[in-house]
């Protein structure tokens, strides 16, 4: 339908369209910020419009790339959190319903948005590198004050938790070289949501997060055509890499259900491939452990599963090795529950 009316109309309508867009959603967002509590209906329509004008490539209908960026954040500052008068984020009384709907526009915005054609690449990626720091400090920020810990805050707001490892992993895996622009800090903080998101038995929590470790880890490898955030995603590694290989091997253990065994193997897959060394020097500190990841697995359970799983470079056969060590840890040899 875009593409018939395009054909309808002159570049000077359609520079008019664009105007009278911009103007509807600037009208909607006034709207929205004199609610006391901002219309779900009014905000997702508004974002599915700035979602529907933001393509991979050129359209007559698409909006300016800086307009677009600004509007989000403007949106942002009305449904999520807006900046307080020492910095911290005030925020809005329902920002955790509203925060996925942005996320996904920020992703977006992030992956997929042609920028203006006057901008150059690094300067796209600066202003987009500012928009993903401020969605990753708000939302850790945001689920520290919902609960007393972090675990029971990611595992009361799973959706939350999901949409922003969502966001960060389409970005390490369509646009790295925006991390760059990120500073270590706010990385850092998604980091640590990651540890205690990976210690939260629930698959809504731990799925995205696997998956943003792997393609995190993947990037932080040494590798011939290095990304621009590699030093930022190696130096990350070092810092979190054994707290991220303890929860994992704690879910596999047993503090985690079986059905996430999957999520668990491929992430602890990823480690060894990418990190093999690192990793055997780090799991021998903690198998050595009494009672680590379970006190039903002996000393020669503990070293016949590191040898198998140093010693694959198959993933199906790194998945069966981390099974047959789950059933132990469960003591589950001899029963049903061990196929």
């Amino acid at each position: 339908m875009l593409a018939y009316a395009a054909r309808c109309y002159q570049d000077s309508a359609l520079h008019e369209f664009r105007i009278g867009l911009l103007a509807v959603l600037d009208r909607a967002l006034v709207l929205l910020t004199a609610m006391s509590q901002p219309d779900d209906t009014l905000l997702e329509c508004m974002l599915a419009t700035v979602n529907s004008a933001v393509r991979r490539s050129p359209h007559a209908f698409a909006l300016p790339f800086a307009d677009s960026v600004a509007f989000v954040g403007r949106t942002w500052s009305v449904a999520v959190a807006r900046p307080g008068a020492d910095f911290a984020p005030v925020f809005s009384a329902r920002w955790a319903d509203q925060c996925p709907a942005l996320l996904q526009s920020i992703s977006q915005l992030a992956t997929v948005a042609v920028p203006d054609a006057e901008s150059t690449s690094d300067a796209t990626d600066r202003v987009l590198g500012s928009v993903l720091a401020r969605a990753i400090d708000d939302v850790c920020a945001g689920l520290a004050r919902e609960a007393a810990t972090l675990p029971v805050a990611i595992e009361q707001q799973p959706i939350v938790s999901e949409y922003v490892f969502d966001l960060c992993t389409r970005v390490l895996q369509t646009r790295p070289a925006l991390l760059a622009h990120v500073e270590h800090a706010t990385v850092a903080r998604l980091c640590t949501l990651s540890v205690h998101a990976l210690a939260v038995p629930n698959r809504l929590a731990l799925k995205p997060t696997a998956y943003f470790l792997t393609a995190l880890i993947r990037l932080s490898a040494t590798t011939a055509r290095p990304s621009p955030a590699t030093p930022l995603l190696a130096s990350l590694w070092s810092e979190f890499g054994p707290e991220w290989l303890r929860a994992t091997l704690q879910g596999i253990g047993g503090a985690h259900p079986r059905s996430l065994l999957p999520n668990l193997a491929e992430l602890l897959f990823a480690m060894v491939r990418h990190h093999l060394q690192s990793v055997k020097l780090w799991m021998a500190e903690l198998l050595a452990q009494p009672a680590f990841p379970s006190p039903h697995a002996d000393d020669a359970a503990k070293r016949q599963f590191v040898q198998h799983l140093l010693a694959t470079r198959s993933f199906v056969r790194a998945k069966a090795i981390v099974n047959e060590f789950s059933v132990c840890c469960r003591n589950l040899q001899g029963t049903a529950y061990a196929a």
